[in-house]
């Protein structure tokens, strides 16, 4: 089995986690993170910066302190089940101030209540359940 280097970025407005649907991920109908693999001489909050402006468009930018790397797992990828990632997710410190439209790599942007019903990577599943530990994100309060 393969193992590649992965990195998410979460961003999270009005406590909901923003979820993208990619075209490799759309063959499982899964949702993963905005962030894809490190490519060979960079380093993770490298990768994150060319995630976001690979997937966000609209010239949306991000300067490195703004990206907190707060979470990381070894796992089984969304798209293939004969790679296993490593997955380091960075907790965003930026709004997105632009409007996010499906693009060529992007099919589905989302921003994603707790308990809403979609096909969530493992590492999102992963990342709730430790950004309500951590006061990151709040249980939505019962009506």
């Amino acid at each position: 089995m393969k193992n590649k280097e992965v990195v998410g970025i979460a961003f999270i407005e009005n406590n909901k986690l923003l979820i993208v649907q990619s075209r490799k991920s759309s063959k499982t109908n899964s949702y993963t993170f905005i962030g894809g693999g490190v490519e060979e001489g960079e380093t993770l909050i490298e990768a994150a910066k060319r995630e976001i402006s690979e997937e966000i468009h609209s010239g949306f930018t991000i300067n490195d302190d703004e990206l907190e790397l707060v979470f990381e797992q070894t796992e089984q990828a969304a798209s293939d089940p004969n790679l296993t990632i490593s997955m380091h997710v960075f907790l965003a410190h930026k709004k997105i101030n632009v409007p996010l439209v499906p693009n060529d790599e992007i099919l589905i942007y989302h921003w994603y209540s707790l308990g809403e019903n979609y096909n969530i990577s493992n590492s999102i599943r992963d990342f709730l359940k430790f950004a309500l530990q951590n006061n990151i994100m709040e249980k939505p309060k019962m009506r």
